[in-house]
């Protein structure tokens, strides 16, 4: 069981996460600091944002139960309908625009300094006095100067032209951009002035709609819970502005809830006193014309019964007057529900329904909804969903009222078609009555009727009287507006969220790094991604431009041992007898084909066998120069019949290493390649020599190396740690497949020396290596084919590793 899970994660599955980090730690390491640094700044130079805090509650109880029937009687509906309803108003343009003009917001100030600007809620040492401003002024930095005890400078940017004017202390300025007056406070004395003449003051001017929405958005409206109390809070850069901000907006809020109910109080007098005018000049003619009718004619007072007929017919007529003023009122009703969505207009006075309490709830409703509509225009469009909604709703109370009125004016109609019947026999019963009397009674009989309507509407007019006295707002302040400290910005999280970026940014580069970038790095890398065998890999060599022959100039160095493994792993990749050809290549120029066609044929040579190195990269020749021989004659010359194999074979300063160049480079070069005495040239060399290394162009340049490829034992393509990718090994791949090209094996070079002690590590200790040079890879006995002794002279047989002699003797 301990065994299943200690075998549960495999080292290897590690692996690509350690070179992952390995790669990429300093950029996981160097961005998250930047981002550090660049964060503490940028929050350092921030403001503080504070926050002011005030409670109200909603449906204030400060008045008697008595003043509800009172504003009742006289049409008042409450606003207040819901809490949700209120946060809403509170939260409106109008609100906040009415609460923005009672305060001096239209300037910010701020103190600059070396490294931060500091709003302030007013400068100490200078009073402005702001009239006018230029538009394109709105919100740009307006910096100003105490030059001296009487004058300033002011300097800002404009239509991208820098503007510096100075004036001075108490002047009236009147500019093309601004009219305004800075006047020095007492603060500003010799004592001072020096302080203030290296200080900057800045200020910005605002827009009254830009401040509107500012503090719209730095405001946050709650409702505490299971109550109709009012969290109000809101953030600003300097403490006292929020603070002042709060409670001018309550006073608002306040003298607003109160304003509509006044408002409809006075609209009802108005409406009462338009009706008692017109009722007092009616009065007033009737009782002179009654006078005046009793003086002419001698009129003599009515029996009993014509008396009792007479006061019969003044209660139907005053009956008939009042229904003709409730269908006046319904005049006005339908005026009202014909208005227009926007136009949140008081309801008409309900004096004359006070028993129609359907009616009043349903124009109730209908004022609440335009209300509602108003406010929610603030904040959106008229096309939006919620006010196409509300003006759904109100087209159905509309509808539902004038539908109510319409019943009602038929009914109200045979009401008074009744008392005009009833009317008339009365006044056939009047007619036994003289016409001299019949006319005084008339008179009479409208004079009773209008005083009659008067008193009523004076009762209504001291009702209406009472009630505005009793008016008190609907909200009150619960808890004043104080500052609560400051609220953001929250400058760890900001800090936090940087460095998170910079590490996420780290490892966003380091992933397409891995993807579009990643090189191949070490033999494990290259076994994982490809199918091909491979044959060994060669450590960086730092001398390969001034030594480019290692095995000579570094015959201990772990680049000579490299090679002598590759020798060994090509015996058993080329077990049969026999002279052997070997063919270098590459995918890329500059990957290090040369080098190790030099080297591979140094190290074979010095293994006793003979060996024949051939450049057949006639495009670019470089063996020559490796050697430091000419290039006079070799494969061009012999391809092309104008010299012999004997004549152009070179010995090197190697034993039993010889070399033929590749000559002049003709024109045509990979045309002779196809020509058939290249078999020829190998057969001849294959008479004489146990190895023929073949150095060719590289394969994504020319295809000389795919022609002699099937002209030789293997093919040994070397990929280089700087160009190696996984797309790479895709292509060789593919372009193996489609020639059928089996015998080829890969080299890896240029391999990173901590890179090359893991692999090398691990190789020696798999195979046990050990050269007799006194030092020792790996542990144990080893066996190498092909070893040296000291002074690079080749051998065959078993070594016993000097590392693994040292451990014995201890």
């Amino acid at each position: 069981m301990a065994e299943n899970k200690a075998s549960f994660i495999d080292p290897e599955d590690l692996r690509p996460i350690f070179k992952f980090i390995g790669k990429n730690w300093l950029l996981m390491l160097l961005f998250p600091v930047i981002a550090y640094i660049g964060a503490n700044l940028y929050t350092h130079r921030l403001p503080d944002i504070f926050a002011a805090k005030a409670e109200i509650l909603l449906r204030s109880q400060e008045t008697y139960d008595y003043q509800s029937q009172i504003y009742s009687n006289v049409g008042y509906y409450t606003l207040l309908a819901d809490v949700t309803n209120q946060q809403r108003v509170i939260s409106s343009y109008d609100i906040i625009s009415s609460t923005l003009k009672k305060l001096d917001y239209q300037i910010s100030y701020y103190t600059v300094g070396r490294v931060k600007t500091a709003p302030v809620d007013h400068f100490r040492n200078l009073q402005i006095h702001l009239e006018r401003n230029d538009p394109s002024l709105y919100n740009i930095p307006i910096s100003i100067r105490v030059l001296n005890l009487d004058e300033y400078a002011v300097s800002f940017e404009m239509a991208g032209k820098q503007i510096t004017r100075s004036y001075r202390f108490g002047d009236r300025i009147e500019e093309n951009e601004y009219t305004f007056t800075i006047n020095k406070t007492d603060l500003v004395n010799e004592a001072t002035i020096a302080g203030l003449k290296e200080r900057d003051f800045q200020i910005k001017i605002h827009r009254h709609d830009w401040l509107v929405n500012k503090y719209k958005r730095a405001m946050n409206i709650e409702n505490v819970e299971y109550t109709s109390i009012l969290n109000i809070q809101v953030e600003d850069e300097v403490p006292d502005r929020a603070k002042k901000f709060l409670d001018t907006l309550s006073t608002v809020y306040i003298d607003y809830t109160q304003k509509t109910r006044v408002d409809v109080n006075e609209n009802t007098q108005k409406y009462i006193d338009k009706q008692l005018d017109e009722l007092e000049w009616i009065m007033d003619s009737l009782e002179y014309m009654l006078q005046d009718f009793r003086d002419r004619n001698r009129i003599l007072d009515l029996n009993k019964e014509q008396n009792s007929y007479f006061k019969s017919f003044i209660e139907l007529d005053g009956d008939k007057r009042k229904l003709e003023l409730r269908l006046e009122s319904m005049n006005a009703m339908e005026e009202f529900i014909r208005q227009g969505f926007g136009e949140a207009v008081l309801p008409p006075s309900f004096y004359m329904f006070e028993e129609d309490q359907l009616l009043q709830q349903q124009v109730n409703q209908l004022f609440q909804l335009k209300v509602e509509r108003t406010e929610k225009l603030n904040t959106y469009r008229p096309e939006n969903f919620n006010i196409v909604t509300l003006d759904s709703l109100i087209n159905v109370v509309k509808l539902s009222i004038y539908k109510y009125t319409t019943d009602t004016r038929v009914a109200v109609l045979s009401k008074i078609s009744d008392v005009n019947g009833q009317i008339g026999r009365l006044e056939l019963k009047l007619k036994e009555i003289p016409k001299s009397m019949r006319d005084v009674l008339g008179i009479d009989r409208k004079l009773k009727v209008n005083e009659s309507l008067y008193i009523f509407l004076l009762e209504k007019k001291a009702n209406t009287v009472i009630a505005r006295a009793a008016i008190l707002p609907e909200a009150s302040l619960v808890e004043e507006a104080r500052v609560i400290g400051v609220v953001g910005p929250n400058k760890e999280r900001t800090i936090y969220l940087a460095v998170g970026v910079g590490l996420g940014l780290a490892v966003l580069i380091g992933f397409v790094r891995l993807v579009f970038f990643e090189h191949i790095e070490n033999i494990r890398e290259i076994k994982q991604m490809t199918r091909l065998p491979v044959i060994g890999g060669v450590p960086n060599y730092t001398e390969i431009m001034s030594d480019p022959i290692a095995i000579l100039s570094a015959p201990r160095s772990n680049v000579s041992e490299a090679f002598r493994a590759i020798r060994t792993n090509l015996q058993y990749l080329l077990q049969e007898e026999g002279p052997k050809v070997l063919l270098v290549t590459s995918l890329h120029p500059g990957e290090g084909k040369t080098f190790t066609s030099t080297n591979l044929a140094s190290v074979i040579a010095k293994a006793g066998k003979k060996v024949m190195l051939l450049d057949f990269d006639m495009h670019k020749p470089k063996v020559h120069k490796t050697f430091g021989l000419e290039n006079v004659a070799g494969v061009s010359t012999i391809l092309i019949g104008k010299t012999d194999l004997a004549s152009c074979t070179i010995q090197t300063q190697i034993e039993n290493l010889e070399v033929i160049t590749a000559g002049p480079v003709p024109p045509n070069a990979s045309e002779l390649v196809l020509n058939k005495k290249v078999d020829e040239l190998l057969d001849d060399l294959k008479n004489t020599h146990d190895f023929i290394v073949v150095d060719t162009p590289p394969l994504m340049l020319i295809s000389d190396s795919l022609v002699l490829m099937n002209k030789v034992d293997t093919g040994i393509f070397v990929m280089n740690t700087e160009k190696a990718t996984k797309q790479g090994i895709r292509y060789l791949e593919d372009v193996l497949g489609q020639n059928n090209l089996t015998h080829v094996s890969v080299l890896l070079n240029n391999i990173k020396q901590k890179k090359w002690k893991y692999y090398y590590g691990k190789y020696a200790y798999r195979y046990g290596y050990g050269y007799g040079y006194g030092y020792g890879y790996g542990y144990g006995y080893g066996y190498g084919y092909g070893g040296e002794d000291g002074n690079g002279n080749g051998g065959y047989g078993s070594d016993e590793s000097s590392e693994h002699k040292r451990r014995k003797k201890r």
